[in-house]
């Protein structure tokens, strides 16, 4: 398979891995705080792209056990969560105006957050946009090399 279709293939997955973080992201965040709800999808999401593209974009390139090809996805993730949480958080403090790091950690990690859903989609999608080029760069390298 040609790396061109490899990558619009893990561009559909993500896509579709999208839809399932930003559905869990904007649910959760009404009833737990932000940044626990944003790992939450994260994680949730990363499993849903990861059965995806061990069934449909790497599938010709298992080389190893389900098992292991699912720790080696997560581990190699790791890096591009990374970069979707932390830029995804600073956007949403900078467009909501915090003035204090000691408030961000307060509004983050122990507050129901109620701000517009449209907000927290876009601070989180231009994370998952961060992050899909790191995600696709280790899955190719790594994971199913």
């Amino acid at each position: 398979m040609s790396l061109i279709v490899r990558l619009a293939k893990f561009a559909v997955v993500g896509g579709l891995g999208t839809i399932v973080n930003e559905a869990i992201y904007v649910l959760a965040s009404k009833a737990i705080p932000i940044g626990v709800s944003l790992a939450i999808a994260i994680e949730i999401s990363l499993i849903f792209n990861f059965v995806l593209n061990d069934t449909w974009t790497f599938k010709d390139r298992r080389s190893n056990s389900y098992l292991n090809r699912l720790l080696k996805f997560h581990g190699s993730s790791y890096l591009g969560n990374i970069v979707q949480y932390v830029v995804a958080l600073v956007l949403l403090i900078y467009l909501l105006h915090v003035a204090s790091i000691s408030q961000a950690v307060f509004i983050l990690f122990f507050s129901k957050l109620t701000t517009s859903t449209f907000i927290l989609v876009l601070t989180n999608f231009i994370g998952i946009l961060s992050g899909f080029l790191v995600r696709f760069i280790t899955s190719l390298k790594y994971v199913w090399a």
